[in-house]
């Protein structure tokens, strides 16, 4: 009998979606744990177990994420180095990271308890401060983001790599982004898109003040180091989801996450074919 966890960002909203998941693996002698958010005003869902922290439920086969991109890296926050594998159902727009369409979930579930998968390791960022950050978790699935407070302006953003000195950007931000965040902010900003088995990561500027500076792609072993020159002293860090704010006194420090999350990959998906769905690669109008 397998055991899944189900988390979901929007479960308010998604509660249609949220039972039907939860009905398919009770019809399939699955046990079902819910976040307690998942739980919402559905008094149907009162007799499942319910967890914070998945540490305390004990053996998880697969945990299910139900939202978008921004659900899945939060079920990835609650997985941690737990080793479960991750399964989202995109309700989003695009969904770079869900593998199951929300109309095809009994079909995907089914291979799934059919062990018609393959899992897919993917790596990790890990960030500390100067001083202690007020972060829940430190590891980074898609993206470290610095840029200006609301009310100030960063003036320089200096960044070295393995202790040599990379660059002094002039602009409104920088964005670290593993693989997986290639296709996030950073392919938004200009960014290139990263297979995610490259051992690698991206510096990818925001809004750059000179015409000369582009995204560069780094080996992931080295260590980072990064300082903000911001005019009110102050700056944003953002990391995956949580964001904090920091005096620019406040070095950090990336390096390579010590463990990787893994993903589930149904038959005949891989990489490339998610791409050419997701950014409509090589569809004309003109041959419909």
């Amino acid at each position: 009998m397998s055991t899944f966890a189900l988390y979901s960002r929007q479960a308010a909203t998604l509660q249609p979606v949220v039972d039907s998941v939860v009905n398919f693996l009770v019809r399939n002698h699955c046990e079902v744990v819910l976040h307690q958010n998942v739980l919402c005003k559905n008094t149907d869902l009162q007799r499942f177990e319910t967890y914070y922290d998945l540490q305390r439920i004990g053996t998880v086969d697969f945990m299910v994420s139900i939202g978008g991109d921004g659900s899945f890296i939060d079920a990835a926050n609650l997985v941690g180095d737990l080793g479960i594998p991750l399964v989202g159902v995109n309700t989003g727009r695009i969904g770079f990271l869900s593998a199951i369409k929300k109309d095809n979930t009994e079909v995907c579930l089914r291979m799934l308890l059919d062990g018609q998968y393959t899992l897919e390791s993917r790596s990790l960022l890990h960030i500390e401060g100067s001083e202690p950050l007020s972060l829940d978790t430190h590891f980074v699935v898609n993206d470290v983001t610095v840029r200006a407070t609301d009310s100030d302006s960063i003036n320089a953003i200096t960044v070295s790599a393995g202790g040599r000195h990379v660059n002094t950007y002039w602009a409104d931000g920088l964005i670290v982004a593993t693989p997986t965040g290639s296709t996030a902010y950073s392919m938004s900003c200009g960014g290139p898109i990263l297979h995610p088995q490259t051992d690698v990561v991206v510096l990818t500027p925001i809004a750059s003040h000179s015409l000369n500076v582009r995204p560069l792609v780094i080996p992931a072993g080295q260590t980072l180091e990064i300082a903000v020159d911001g005019r009110g002293g102050k700056y944003s860090l953002c990391v995956d989801t949580q964001r904090v704010i920091l005096n620019d006194s406040v070095r950090l420090f990336i390096t390579k996450e010590k463990f990787n999350i893994k993903t589930v990959l149904f038959d005949n998906a891989d990489f490339y074919a998610t791409i050419r769905e997701k950014l409509l690669w090589g569809l004309d109008k003109r041959n419909d």
